[in-house]
C-alpha cells in the first residue's frame, strides 16, 4: 500500500549544507601527561634500584676479600721490611743499621702477632717456642752482622729471608 502523502510530493533525500565554520582540534587529554611522569618516574625508580642492588652486591663482595688482621699485620711488617730494603738500595741505610732495624721489625712482628713481648728475650727463649722458632732462627741469623764491626753477610738476603718468614707465619 502506497502512502498518499508522499506520492504526491518528491522527498527531500539531501539535507542542507551545514553553515561553514571553524573546528577546533582535538585537545590531548590530561591523562597523557600523568602517564608520561608516570613512566618517568618508574624509569628512574628503576635507575635508582639497579644501582643501589649493585653498589650493596659489591659493597658485600668488597667486605669477603677483606684481608683478616693476621694478613694486614703481615702486609704492614713486609712494607716495613720493604722500606728498609728500599732505604739500603738508595744508599741511605748502611747493612749494619739495616740488620739492627730488621731486628727490631721482626721482634715487633712477633709481639703484634702473638701478643707476647719479645723484644727483651734472648735467643734461647725465642726458639724454645713453637711460635717463634722460625723469627728465633732468623734473629739468631741477623745477629752476627747486627753486633758485628763488619760482615760479610747481604742485607738482600736478610731482608728476603724476613719476607719469607712474615709470609709463611700462621
Amino acid at each position: 500500500m502506497p502512502i498518499p502523502e508522499l506520492l504526491g510530493r518528491a522527498p527531500a533525500l539531501l539535507a542542507e549544507p551545514a553553515p561553514a565554520e571553524i573546528i577546533d582540534p582535538p585537545q590531548y587529554s590530561i591523562a597523557w601527561i600523568i602517564l608520561a611522569v608516570l613512566c618517568v618516574l618508574v624509569i628512574v625508580a628503576l635507575i635508582v634500584g639497579t644501582l643501589k642492588i649493585t653498589r650493596a652486591i659489591e659493597k658485600r663482595v668488597a667486605y669477603r676479600r677483606r684481608p683478616d688482621d693476621v694478613q694486614a699485620l703481615k702486609a704492614e711488617f713486609l712494607r716495613a721490611v720493604n722500606d728498609i730494603a728500599d732505604r739500603h738500595e738508595a744508599g741511605e741505610l748502611e747493612s749494619r743499621e739495616g740488620h739492627h732495624e730488621l731486628t727490631g721489625v721482626m721482634r715487633r712482628f712477633v709481639r703484634r702477632t702473638t701478643g707476647h713481648d719479645v723484644t727483651s728475650q734472648d735467643l734461647a727463649t725465642l726458639l724454645a717456642d713453637q711460635r717463634t722458632r722460625a723469627v728465633g732462627e732468623l734473629i739468631g741469623d741477623l745477629y752476627e752482622p747486627d753486633f758485628a764491626k763488619s760482615s760479610g753477610r747481604d742485607l738482600r738476603d736478610s731482608v728476603r729471608r724476613a719476607r719469607e718468614v712474615i709470609r709463611t707465619w700462621s
